[in-house]
């Protein structure tokens, strides 16, 4: 069975997202709102605080604007914009409005009265036993929390930043959790491919499962890739919005590795002792080329490879990494609530042959659960920990986020100075504790210049290389005797045209090889160029320069190879190009017929088999945007 692949749709909608970088406006979707241009105040900084003042772990709701004191380093500022929201209960799951793009959940993120919850699934730090027990209170918490116009997502260590989607439906994260509940991967064999380079590179020196040195690399790549999880995901939600973003965190805490000289020492055992690092000795390969690698070796990796990891992690400081990203998060306006899976844990490692002793288990526990503890106090969250009754923990992370005060004001100090201003909010009623975000970065006056730009600029249609993209497929014929596709390199009259052509794959038939005459035209002028096939190939990739003189415009591209043009036993395929339009990919294709080597597509017809890869030209003063994925009908 055979399937139509949309690439060309995919990579029009790429560029489309380059034009929009470039232009500094994002696309709107049609079904969004339209929004009035960005009012921008150069005198002033317009800076919104949201407050949640709590007494005895319960939201205080009867506060009005003349209870609030704000401080911006130390000078006081007059409030002049005062909203106490409190969140209605979820509701059905029917009445809730999803956003129908990306684009559309992302203004939604921007809406200050929107509340934003990421649930992160810590799952090298969360054990199978502690995945389970949370994942009904973490639905209910869920249920609970969730307003009409909140959003949530959900991300884990091995995800990106850019792949969360926030939506407003709950029901595939509840599916997710109850269907997934075996996600935590503390404890298990469960190792990904550089992980099991490490214990391919350390073998246990004695009769130990796992060598030390491995054992060791593992926890600090483990640890090291939750933080930089957590790092981009604080920068990526800064982006997004000023006002608070919440946080879920479930974890069973980090040990916060510092640098360790002795990770680089030589490990001993009864069995030997393991070589002293170095590079590895140089060899013919099979193929009669010298490397490095250990041709006769069962294991794609070299001990070069595992040494270099080995200091790389010998030398990590997680802990000042840890304090840097309680900066940034306290920096971004975000609040870490931070809850232990195990409820109330008495020993932090499992029993076994690799089992700690009790004093040092106990150390270890306890520094677990501090790493949790200061993550949440440091950012205005709170943390459950210790506590077996987990819906209990959850319940104060749902009233602590039940109602808040919106505060703003123009900042007296007025400058454009690109620094960090520190913000300390009070209530005159005692006995009110108070969380608020403790500061914000000011924009710089070329920020203020680029922005006021960026908004009289006319958005780019978002609509228009989606529609031409689907055009361009109707113009594809599954039947057709000489397949095309061109793409535009450079710009202006030195662009070149890049035209491939592709042969259709008979069963059992050679391509008969020859020369392709290609031609490229407009408004009567045309330049061409040749092909030659030898026999048996199929495809060819040509440069062909632009007609001189020719207009700004579509060019037509036809080929053809063998006898006349009216010769109806000629091959023959066409095809259109704008050369100012939005860049189209090269395609390539590699299957068991083109063995490693990577031949031009152009029919855009591929087997479930094959192997696709796109050369996507790029300006160099282009900015990379992203890309989706269409099926036939454009969703």
């Amino acid at each position: 069975m055979r399937y139509r692949f949309l690439a060309s749709t995919a990579f029009a909608l790429s560029a489309a997202a380059v034009i929009v970088a470039q232009s500094g406006t994002p696309a709107r979707s049609p079904a969004a709102d339209p929004q009035q241009p960005p009012t921008f105040r150069t005198e002033a900084n317009f800076v919104r605080v949201d407050v949640y003042p709590t007494k005895d772990g319960r939201p205080v709701q009867d506060l009005t604007r003349e209870d609030f004191e704000v401080f911006e380093d130390g000078v006081p500022q007059q409030v002049q914009s005062f909203e106490h929201i409190l969140v209605s209960p979820a509701g059905p799951e029917a009445q809730r409005s999803e956003p129908n793009t990306i684009e559309a959940s992302r203004q939604l993120v921007a809406n200050p009265k929107n509340r934003v919850f990421v649930l992160f699934l810590d799952t090298p730090h969360v054990s199978v036993a502690g995945g389970w027990h949370a994942r009904e209170p973490l639905i209910r918490l869920i249920d609970r929390i969730l307003g009409p116009d909140d959003l949530v997502a959900v991300m884990t260590p091995g995800m990106s930043a850019g792949d969360v989607v926030f939506a407003r439906k709950t029901e595939v994260i509840a599916s997710g959790l109850r269907s997934k509940w075996p996600w935590g991967q503390r404890g298990t064999i469960e190792k990904d491919e550089r992980e099991k380079m490490y214990e391919t590179c350390y073998p246990p020196l004695g009769a130990g499962i796992i060598s030390k040195t491995a054992a060791q690399m593992i926890s600090r790549k483990r640890e090291r890739a939750t933080l930089d999880a957590l790092t981009e995901l604080v920068y990526s939600l800064r982006d997004m919005r000023e006002e608070r973003k919440a946080i879920l965190m479930v974890s069973e805490g980090w040990l916060l590795y510092r640098p360790d000289s002795s990770l680089t020492n030589l490990e001993s055992g009864p069995a030997g002792t393991e070589r002293i690092p170095g590079v590895d000795p140089i060899s013919v390969g099979p193929d009669g080329r010298i490397t490095t690698k250990n041709t006769r070796a069962s294991s794609p990796y070299t001990k070069t490879d595992c040494d270099g990891d080995r200091m790389h992690l010998a030398m990590m400081d997680d802990a000042q990494y840890f304090r840097d990203l309680t900066d940034e998060a306290n920096r971004g306006n975000a609040s870490f609530y931070t809850v232990d899976p195990r409820g109330l844990p008495a020993f932090d490692s499992s029993m076994g042959p690799d089992e700690l002793p009790v004093t040092v288990d106990a150390q270890v526990l306890r520094g677990r659960l501090d790493s949790l503890r200061t993550l949440a106090d440091a950012t205005d969250g709170l943390a459950v920990l210790n506590n077996n009754d987990l819906d209990a923990g959850m319940k104060r992370i749902s009233d602590d986020l039940s109602s808040y005060y919106l505060l703003g004001y123009y900042s007296k100090s007025g400058g454009l100075d690109g620094k960090f201003h520190a913000i300390k909010v009070r209530v005159k009623r005692p006995g009110v504790d108070i969380r608020a975000r403790k500061g914000y970065r000011a924009a710089t006056s070329a920020e203020v210049s680029a922005a006021k730009a960026a908004a009289a600029t006319p958005g780019a249609d978002a609509l228009a290389p989606v529609t031409a993209a689907l055009s361009s497929l109707a113009r594809i014929r599954p039947d057709s005797r000489l397949s095309l596709n061109a793409v535009a390199l450079g710009s202006g009259s030195s662009a070149t045209i890049l035209v491939a052509g592709e042969l259709p794959s008979s069963s059992g038939t050679a391509a008969p090889g020859g020369v392709v005459e290609i031609t490229v035209a407009a408004d009567g002028k045309s330049t061409t160029a040749q092909a030659t096939l030898a026999a048996g190939q199929r495809s060819f990739a040509v440069p062909v320069g632009l007609p001189e003189g020719v207009p700004a415009g579509t060019l037509s591209v036809r080929a053809r190879m063998g006898g006349s043009a009216a010769d109806p036993e000629a091959l023959t395929g066409a095809t259109s190009i704008d050369p100012a339009g939005p860049p189209q990919p090269m395609i390539f294709r590699r299957s068991a017929f083109t063995g490693n080597r990577l031949v031009p597509a152009a029919s855009f017809l591929f087997s479930r088999t094959e192997r696709v890869r796109f050369e996507f030209p790029i300006a160099a003063d282009a900015v990379v945007g992203a890309g989706r994925l269409l099926d036939r009908t454009g969703q």
